[in-house]
Formats: C-alpha cells, sequence, structure tokens
C-alpha cells in the first residue's frame, strides 16, 4: 500500500511534469530529468566534459528547464519524509515502465518485508562490528528499492547506512540505473551504479555517489578487491571471446576445403 505522503508528492510530481513541455511525450520528459539529474549530481565528482555537453544538449530543448530541477527538489522532498522508492512508484504509476519487457517493480512494502527477512538486528551487528561495514549487492535493481528498504531497515536497528553501508547495483536498463543513481545519491549513500548485464558481467557505464567521496577510505580495501575481482571476471571474458574467435576461423578455413 502506497502511503499517502507519498501520493502526495506524486501529484504534485506529475503535475510539474505534465506541465513542463506540451510538445513532448510525457515519458520523454520523465527520462530527459532523470538523465540531467543524474549527469548534474555525478558530475559534482566526475568533471567529465562529454557527460556536460550532453547535459546542455538536453535542457536546451526546453523553454523553462528550470521544472526540470524542480522535478528533483520533489524527490529529495519526498524521500527526505518518508522511506520510499519515490522515483519507481512515479514510473509505474506513470506507465513509464517497458511493457514488451513486462518490466513491473518491486512494490517498496515487499522490499521492507524482504529487508527484515534478510538481516536480524544481531547478525547485522556482529558482521559490521568485525569488518566495520557491510556490502550489498543487487544484480537487478529497478529504482533501487531493495536498497533504500535495506537502507530504512539499518538506521531502525539502530545503524547509520551512511556510515556502515556500500553498494553495488546493477541493471540492463539505462533509465532504472538513472534513477537507483538519483535517489541513492540524494539519500547520501555511498556505492555505484553500474549500466551492464549482469549475467555477461558486462558493464557500459559506471555512477559512483558523490558521498563516496568521504568514504573513501573506510570502504578503500573492499573496493580494491571488487576491482580486482572484476579484473579477473573480465581477463576470464576475454580470453573465452578469443577462444570462440579462433574456433570460427579454424570453422570458416574448414569449410573451405569441404
Amino acid at each position: 500500500m502506497t502511503s499517502l505522503k507519498v501520493i502526495e508528492y506524486r501529484k504534485e510530481f506529475l503535475k510539474c511534469l505534465n506541465s513542463i513541455e506540451y510538445g513532448k511525450s510525457r515519458y520523454k520528459v520523465f527520462q530527459d530529468f532523470i538523465e540531467v539529474s543524474t549527469i548534474s549530481i555525478f558530475n559534482t565528482i566526475a568533471k567529465n566534459e562529454e557527460l556536460e555537453k550532453r547535459y546542455f544538449e538536453i535542457i536546451g530543448q526546453y523553454k523553462n528547464p528550470n521544472k526540470l530541477a524542480e522535478l528533483l527538489a520533489i524527490t529529495a522532498a519526498a524521500l527526505e519524509k518518508v522511506p520510499c522508492d519515490f522515483l519507481g512508484d512515479v514510473y509505474m504509476f506513470g506507465e513509464f515502465g517497458n511493457r514488451n519487457t513486462g518490466q513491473v517493480f518491486t512494490p517498496y512494502h515487499v522490499a521492507e518485508m524482504m529487508s527484515l527477512c534478510t538481516y536480524d538486528k544481531d547478525n547485522l551487528k556482529r558482521e559490521i562490528e568485525e569488518k566495520g561495514f557491510i556490502t550489498v549487492s543487487e544484480p537487478c535493481c529497478g529504482a533501487g528499492v531493495m536498497l533504500i528498504a535495506f537502507a530504512h531497515t539499518l538506521l531502525n536497528y539502530g545503524f547509520n547506512p551512511q556510515q556502515v553501508m556500500w553498494f553495488e547495483l546493477r541493471d540492463i536498463d539505462i533509465n532504472c540505473c538513472y534513477m537507483a543513481y538519483i535517489q541513492t545519491s540524494l539519500l547520501g549513500l555511498s556505492g555505484q551504479v553500474q549500466h551492464g548485464n549482469t549475467i555477461t558481467m558486462e558493464t557500459w557505464q559506471n555512477f559512483t555517489t558523490p558521498f563516496s567521496v568521504f568514504t573513501y577510505h573506510k570502504f578503500k580495501s573492499f573496493r580494491q578487491k571488487s576491482e580486482e575481482q572484476k579484473q579477473i571476471i573480465d581477463t576470464k571474458i576475454q580470453k573465452e571471446e578469443r577462444k570462440q574467435e579462433y574456433e570460427n576461423i579454424k570453422i570458416e578455413q574448414l569449410s573451405l576445403f569441404s
């Protein structure tokens, strides 16, 4: 059940969204909003010129681009007032999801229940005391609902998720990555949102949250280990690809003499 506060913020968000640009579809405006918001947040630490160019390319299409910033302010207010997956809720309610792939996001109350089932307070305390922090990985993150729910579970157990949690989220849908990145950044969480394929372990874009700058040394050892593991996986994938290319060449050569 969606809370009344979330419904109120959702109404305000969609009202603003509908008033922005009458020449564009609601979906396109929403898509532009999450992309420029991601770029504006990420570039506070990345300083990527190509992304900056893309940012101005998008907002240049709007008569009143400040309205996009207003959408971000509404999102921030909603996340501050009530535990929720606000953008995921807007995405589903606004019917922006991909119907062809049967894209349906997990409701927040279900994610909350799952986070409570995953860890109890004593196990969390034990792991945090041993390692100093806890890591969370979500291979198909959507708008980040599972992580957001788990962060609030940590808070309810008496732990500050900003201090004791490092996350890695991944999704094949770039729109999901944008939404997850915006929400985790606004919540001040440390981690990375990766646009990639979990099955093939391909990564096309990687967005690190701004708060990670402040917790870099705390999670440094884990991040280095994670990067080493990724390099090992990438090497294995490259070896398999070369092996397959070699097999294809052999088949082509054999066919010449068949």
